[in-house]
Formats: C-alpha cells, structure tokens, sequence
C-alpha cells in the first residue's frame, strides 16, 4: 500500500517537473535565436576508453559576433568533417546557452521523465482501483 502512494507521489512530481521542462523547451524553441555553425576544428581527447573526436563549432549570430561551441558528445570515429554544418539555436546575447538542434536534445530529457512519470502513475492507481474492486 505505501509503495504504491509512493508511486503515486513520485509520478506527481515527475510529471510536474517534466511538464516545466516541455514547456520551457518549447519556449527557448519559440524565442531563440536559429543559425547555421560550421566546423572549424575536430578536438581529439584520449582516455582509457579510447580516442573521442569532438567537432569545434563556430556559430554566427545576429549581432555579427562569432560563438565558438565544442560539442559536449564526442565518437571514436571522426563522423564530422572539416567545414560540416549544422543548425544551433540560443538565447539573442547569450552564447552559454547554444544547443544543436535537434529533436531528443531539446525534448529528450522531458519526454523520458514523462513517460516515467505515467508508467509510475498508472501502476500506483492501477494497485488501488485492483485493491477496491477484489476488496483486499
């Protein structure tokens, strides 16, 4: 019986929170600033999993400044090349806030805690709708 209010309450909150977050996604989606990087540098880092390539982005944006973006994901083979592009999106005047544009880097994070949430949900009042109709 508790575990199952603890379902419930802990399914409320994710639910709560990952509601804020879709919803401040799709804020920063309306409002941002969209444009195009190009690479200018692959960084190699070595560690004692291997060797990780990570593209070096520079990002133009409206006020003819240049934001430098080191992707945060790196791969064991170089999958970008020297002058790829891709599309970035941040906050006008605050180049600490540039993502790649992408579906599951913007709404990754929500939609799992979302579904969670409801997995979490549906089988704490799924014990106690089973609870009050066998009677137990």
């Amino acid at each position: 019986m508790i575990i199952c209010l603890i379902f419930i309450i802990v399914g409320g909150l994710l639910l709560a929170s990952s509601s804020a977050m879709l919803r401040n996604g799709l804020a920063f989606v309306r409002q941002g600033e969209r444009a195009v990087g190009t690479i200018v540098e692959l960084v190699e880092e070595r560690d004692e999993d291997g060797t990780f390539y990570f593209p070096v982005f520079d990002i133009p944006d409206s006020r003819y400044q240049t934001i430098t973006y080191k992707h945060t994901v790196g791969s064991s083979r170089a999958r970008w090349q020297m002058g790829d592009t891709a599309m970035f999106i941040f906050e006008p005047g605050k180049p600490d806030t540039v993502k790649l544009l992408s579906y599951r880097g913007i709404f990754g994070w929500p939609l799992l805690l979302l579904a969670v949430a409801v997995d979490l949900l549906v089988v704490g009042a799924g014990y106690f709708l089973y609870q009050g109709y066998f009677g137990f």
